[in-house]
């Protein structure tokens, strides 16, 4: 029997196995659970999703993710979705949106980033930064499968720095026409996703009329017809081979003086008559940039969900085979589960749990943007939400960075093996720390926030704020004393929450006087100060996210509605707290808010919750609720005819959880 025969095979096998869900499952799908059945179903029920690149070329990779984007635009869902999008006040819009993602990206990441490129980019610029009849002219077609988009930001020169991009745009007022055009190397579109097969660009271009520049603006760009034929004056450079994502085809665009109409211009923000004169109802330039870009700022939570994505399918990899695989053990005893090695369950549990807090984060930041849209917000004004979703992008994508790495360590040689997915699954996700916007460029979105809300808590008066920064850092330190020293409180979660709210602050103050004394005393340029503080402006910004992850973290298990779910979810939120506070235990010593001996407390604290939840992550891993197809590894439980030899059976969490808590106490008693 052949390959594709025993392929096919496993498909019918596969789709037929249905459970259901958990109430844990249920509750961490949220709200719109019953979409993302509807799209497990979708996935589950398509043969290309259950095909392997591994041996194909890289024009066949790519043609296979853009088989999997059309079946995925052309299921009912995506349909009634898309139409959504068009329209605007939508209700649960963006939380629909990542539970489609996570689950595309689980089955394939490089669909799910075109899937990203198509509809939230492109889709997002012209929905976003366009008039109603723009929607329907250059989105409604990608909706109905006519064509599809690319969005051009990113220059040779230019990446996270958007305000000075060089690609230029002139009006021609004779013949009412846009001239986009690349003046030189470094204006040069780089890294644009789809740029082999897109037909429409929203290319982000430096607007002049009459002479006088109105700064950076959106314009869709005809880049090739529906037969691939590429339109005159501009140039398609394919960049081949990168480290992952081989599905999506990245490329260079490069524009001679191409002309447009006027009508191209998106024009929510800005447009230009037929006559050449400029109109915006933002006067103000800088206002109007910022407003363009936080209109987009809806995608940039995408990206944390593709992080998440990919985390969840490593730890449901290495925590079942963790649960299979044996090694060692007690003399004249069998081998152990390599869970019960101390090493290998501290390094997973910390990261299973941060994953807990970043679904309800997520969660929690997508509510909040729903909420700002349904009530016609200008997000540009919501630099609150703005910074939670930047931060959330850079920390989720530097955790996913950290976790599958460890989810590589932790499954041997078995996952270095491309069947097991987790190689895959790192090299695609890499990209994700600088793409969008570079992780530090991201931190210093946060602190800019912090710093503007500290600016307006201490007011005009610059003695009436000093006075009341040095009374709060005193009562700090008096509260600093009784937590140090009051050892019975480590493992309470009040403990935990007001150690990172005390960082932060701390952070936050202490920067806010360094920039003072730099800016203010020694006269020095804002930039040079600035730059001059950027490892104190990451710290502060991932202090606000680790804040911010904890709190939404205790808030979600306690709303969570089954006692039973809620014990385990207390578990990895404690779990998830006193793994904040260890790993900056230096800084808690260096500022005197912990002691050695309460230091050591939170070290204990970690490995036993670690060892406590070992078992129960069998169950949560489990209530990610991935189909089979989306997770493919054999080492996980799933038979794959491609790596027979790689097959371990996938262990059950319920048998584990109670045999081992039965091993647990056996041991414990024969102590006594």
């Amino acid at each position: 029997m052949g390959d594709s025969q025993q392929d096919t095979m496993m498909i019918d096998t596969s789709v037929t196995e249905k459970t259901d869900p958990s109430t844990l499952a249920r509750y961490l799908d949220g709200e719109f659970w019953q979409t993302k059945d509807r799209m497990r179903e979708d996935i589950s029920g398509c043969e290309l999703f259950y095909k392997s690149s591994y041996g194909l070329t890289l024009d066949q990779t790519r043609d296979l993710t853009e088989e999997r984007l059309r079946y995925v635009l052309q299921t009912p869902l995506m349909g009634e979705h898309l139409k959504n999008q068009m329209k605007e006040k939508q209700k649960g819009f963006i939380a629909k949106s990542i539970g489609i993602t996570e689950l595309i990206c689980s089955a394939d990441m490089a669909t799910g980033v075109k899937l990203g490129v198509v509809c939230g980019l492109y889709g997002g610029a012209v929905t976003n930064l366009g008039s109603p009849e723009q929607r329907h002219t250059w989105y409604l077609p990608v909706t109905n499968l006519e064509f599809t988009g690319m969005f051009a930001m990113t220059e040779r020169g230019h990446g996270s720095n958007v305000r000075g991009i060089l690609t230029e745009a002139h009006y021609d007022r004779s013949t009412q026409d846009f001239i986009i055009h690349t003046p030189c190397v470094d204006a040069q579109k780089m890294y644009i996703g789809n740029a082999m097969k897109g037909n429409y660009a929203s290319v982000f271009a430096q607007l002049t009329v009459d002479g006088e520049s109105q700064g950076p603006h959106c314009f869709i760009v005809p880049i090739r017809d529906r037969h691939g034929v590429m339109y005159p004056g501009v140039t398609a450079i394919d960049m081949k081979h990168k480290e992952g994502l081989h599905g999506v085809d990245n490329g260079i665009l490069i524009f001679d003086h191409v002309r447009i109409p006027r009508e191209n211009l998106l024009s929510k923000f800005g447009g230009v008559s037929a006559d050449g004169v400029y109109s915006s109802p933002i006067q103000n330039k800088s206002r109007r940039f910022n407003s363009m870009l936080a209109a987009l700022t809806p995608t940039r939570l995408g990206l944390t969900v593709q992080a998440m994505a990919g985390m969840k399918l490593g730890l449901i990899i290495a925590v079942r085979y963790s649960h299979s695989r044996r090694q060692f053990g007690p003399k004249d005893e069998d081998e152990v589960k390599i869970i019960e090695h101390q090493t290998q369950h501290l390094r997973l549990m910390p990261h299973l749990a941060a994953t807990l807090a970043l679904v309800f984060t997520t969660r929690f930041a997508a509510a909040m943007t729903d909420e700002a849209l349904c009530v016609g917000e200008d997000l540009e004004s919501n630099r609150s939400l703005q910074a939670l979703v930047a931060g959330l992008k850079a920390y989720s994508t530097w955790q996913n960075i950290h976790c599958l790495q460890d989810c590589r360590e932790c499954t041997g040689g078995m996952g270095f093996m491309m069947e097991n997915r987790i190689p895959a699954l790192k090299c695609d996700s890499d990209v994700f720390v600088t793409f969008e916007g570079d992780n530090v460029v991201m931190l210093q979105v946060v602190v800019r926030e912090l710093m503007a809300q500290y600016t307006r808590q201490m007011g005009t008066s610059l003695v009436g704020g000093l006075i009341k920064n040095w009374t709060n850092s005193v009562s700090d330190s008096l509260r600093t004393s009784c937590l140090g020293f009051n050892a019975d409180r480590v493992g309470d979660m009040s403990f935990l929450l007001k150690a990172l709210a005390y960082r932060e602050r701390v952070l936050q103050r202490s920067l806010a006087a360094r920039l003072y004394a730099k800016v203010e005393k020694k006269r020095e340029p804002f930039f040079d100060a600035w730059n001059s503080c950027l490892h104190h402006i990451t710290g502060l910004g991932l202090a606000h996210i680790h804040r911010v992850t904890l709190e939404q973290f205790a808030l979600a298990k306690e709303r969570c509605p089954v006692e039973e779910d809620r014990t385990l979810l207390t578990k990895f939120c404690l779990l998830h707290g006193t793994s904040l506070v260890y790993q900056e235990r230096g800084w808690y010593l260096e500022h005197n808010y912990l002691t050695p001996s309460t230091s050591r407390m939170i070290r204990t604290q970690l490995l036993e919750l670690c060892r406590s939840v070992k078992d129960e992550a069998l169950k949560v891993v489990s209530d990610f609720n991935f189909p089979s197809c989306c997770i493919q590894a054999p080492i996980a439980g799933i038979a794959n005819p491609r790596a027979q030899w790689a097959f371990y059976s996938a262990p059950d969490h319920t048998h584990s959880a109670s045999s081992a808590a039965q091993h647990h106490r056996a041991r414990t008693a024969s102590k006594l």
